[in-house]
């Protein structure tokens, strides 16, 4: 394993270490297990776990910290702070340490809000900051209405601006560690830029960031040392990337499978969609582009039959479960508590084998017998598609569904999907902010711009 050299400060001293890790591991009981050998984060340095989801990069964080609670979960190592061992600290040192030194940039943002309390309430709980100081940190993060979604609570907001309010919380309280597990997964373009700036300044100002990512475009931008999974331990590492999958050249057919007419949905004063016309055509793969919060996912919503247009209208098959919507938040979308196999089981067309299934999204045919609770953000996803595919649905709507998996998962999910769409013409609606995705793979890209569709 290579070594992380010390750096040195102006006077020949060594910098002090905010946090060093050493011989870590983490189990579950003897079914899994992964080690963390070695890792020194100094003050303006960026490290990052990064491997295939559900490889224990995010239980792995947690454990560190000592907020992993999973029943029979145990982990076991050398854990530092500015040269204190936590397991010297008092349990109030610790949450004192947690509460004021570091910051968690959770994956699943909703999760991680109150659903109860508005957004600019639970900003001032954990900040003290004023209205002004929010509304000016949550547009810097790319928000255009900051006045309007501090009003909002949590259930009322998309994916990406949910994860800007963590952001949010992080940079005003000024931590000496950030935890941030999957940031980018929910973010378009020009947001991912933001945040790119935002940490590059936490960074800069001599913060240290530790990161949960399977984005290899976000380790090469924020420069970090990498610590790849291999052979069960996260060991310094180069990972290769892989391309996109590319749909051959066809044409589609002409028969009409959804059609929205002159669709329009408001949120209080503020009009999301305006008179969208919109359809979908048997065997045709379209691509939702936009910011977060410009409406791709309310259009899903709407062509699935979750939400009732203001005005306007929206026909489809006469079979109820021919339309899926796979939702962008995996974890609210599966019924807590159920196994993976009775919600399939419940759900299923006849004859549908949902080990075939599972192995075709990447799921281990293990996790057919856990609950939402017991995955990670990825597999939950996973889950989510897999049991959409099971009632043989004519038409899939796809929300950020290559979001919480690592790159070679997300590879072999697409192929899947490419391969059903020849075999089965299934038609499929995906929304993502990953431009390059779009291309590949869509007959046609859409972008969803104050409250219209332009090609």
């Amino acid at each position: 394993m290579l070594a992380v050299s010390a750096r040195i400060r102006c006077d020949g001293k060594p910098v002090e270490a905010l946090l060093q890790v050493a011989d870590y591991s983490l189990s579950d009981g003897g079914r899994f297990a992964v080690n963390l050998p070695e890792l020194r984060l100094l003050p303006g340095q960026t490290a990052a776990l990064y491997g295939p989801s559900g490889c224990g990069k995010t239980s792995m964080l947690m454990s560190i910290f000592g907020l992993l609670d999973r029943d029979g979960w145990y982990g076991a190592g050398d854990v530092q702070f500015r040269g204190r061992p936590f397991d010297a600290l008092a349990r109030s040192d610790l949450l004192e340490l947690r509460r004021k030194d570091v910051a968690f940039l959770m994956q699943d943002a909703h999760s991680a809000l109150d659903p109860l309390v508005r957004v600019g309430e639970q900003i001032h709980a954990a900040t003290d900051a004023t209205p002004d100081q929010m509304h000016a940190m949550l547009g810097r993060l790319g928000v255009d209405d900051a006045v309007g979604l501090c009003q909002r609570q949590p259930h009322r907001i998309s994916g990406g601006q949910a994860q800007r309010v963590l952001l949010a919380i992080a940079f005003l309280r000024e931590p000496t560690v950030v935890i941030a597990d999957e940031p980018s997964a929910s973010l378009d373009g020009g947001s991912y830029a933001e945040l790119l700036t935002r940490l590059r300044e936490l960074v800069g100002s001599g913060s240290a960031l530790l990161v949960a990512t399977h984005d290899q475009r976000m380790l090469r931008d924020l420069d970090a040392e990498i610590y790849e999974l291999q052979d069960g331990a996260f060991l310094r590492a180069q990972p290769a990337q892989l391309p996109w999958p590319v749909r051959p050249k066809e044409d589609v057919g002409s028969v009409s499978l959804l059609e929205a007419k002159q669709v329009s949905v408001a949120y209080g004063s503020r009009k999301v969609l305006d008179k969208v016309d919109f359809t979908l055509r048997r065997g045709e793969i379209t691509a939702l582009l936009g910011e977060s919060g410009a409406g791709k996912t309310t259009l899903l919503r709407v062509l699935a039959g979750h939400r009732r247009p203001d005005s306007g209208f929206v026909n489809g098959p006469a079979r109820r479960s021919a339309v899926q919507l796979v939702c962008q938040d995996a974890l609210a979308s599966l019924t807590p508590g159920r196994r993976l196999r009775s919600l399939l089981d419940e759900a299923s067309a006849p004859y549908f084998d949902a080990e075939a299934g599972a192995s075709s999204v990447q799921l281990p045919e293990q996790l057919l017998m856990r609950t939402a609770a017991e995955m990670s953000g990825g597999e939950r996803r996973r889950a989510a598609l897999l049991r959409a595919l099971a009632v043989q649905p004519d038409a899939l709507l796809l929300d950020e569904p290559t979001a919480s998996l690592d790159r070679a998962a997300a590879v072999a999910v697409i192929e899947n999907l490419l391969t059903m769409q020849r075999s089965r013409a299934l038609a499929i609606v995906v929304a993502t902010h990953d431009e390059i995705l779009a291309a590949s793979i869509a007959h046609r890209q859409l972008t969803v711009r104050e409250g219209q569709l332009c090609e």
